[in-house]
């Protein structure tokens, strides 16, 4: 067993949920666990919001981190080794044929350069965060035709 299973626990319900696991090639995990705390989440309900039952209410949860991101400046990578290829495999699998993977991609690619530019450029930073901000407010005018 895997260290990440949980014993005794539904697999699918526990330990690889659909919305986590079934619609990319690598599970959201193994981004959001490049970042701190604050920055993998609001990754994680960006990628994971089109499965769920309420793809608005995490859209919104994911800007309150991205917010959160803006007036912290000293959070980000955790572990920035792989990240390039791991970011990668999700662009490539969100794809750029719909609004939902157009800017979800442009989300994740302005969070990434944000995390990657440091504190002291604040202009840098905050024009990469806004970018992220008007991708994520993209996404949420249209959570409620197109999710």
């Amino acid at each position: 067993m895997k260290t990440t299973d949980v014993k005794g626990a539904s697999r699918e319900a526990v330990n690889h949920p659909a919305h986590y696991a079934a619609h990319y090639r690598r599970e959201v995990i193994e981004l959001t666990g490049l970042f701190d705390f604050t920055t993998g989440n609001s990754m994680k309900y960006v990628l994971r919001c089109r499965f769920k039952a309420h793809p608005a209410e995490d859209l919104q949860k994911a800007l309150w981190y991205l917010n959160y991101f803006a007036d912290h400046p000293e959070v980000g990578f955790e572990n920035p080794r792989g990240a390039s290829e791991v970011l990668g495999d999700f662009l490539a699998d969100l794809g750029t044929g719909e609004p939902f993977g157009r800017e979800a991609g442009r989300f994740l690619k302005s969070l990434v350069r944000a995390v990657e530019t440091p504190p002291e450029d604040k202009a840098g930073r905050a024009a990469l965060l806004r970018e992220a901000s008007l991708a994520l407010q993209s996404l949420l005018s249209h959570a409620a035709q197109s999710l």
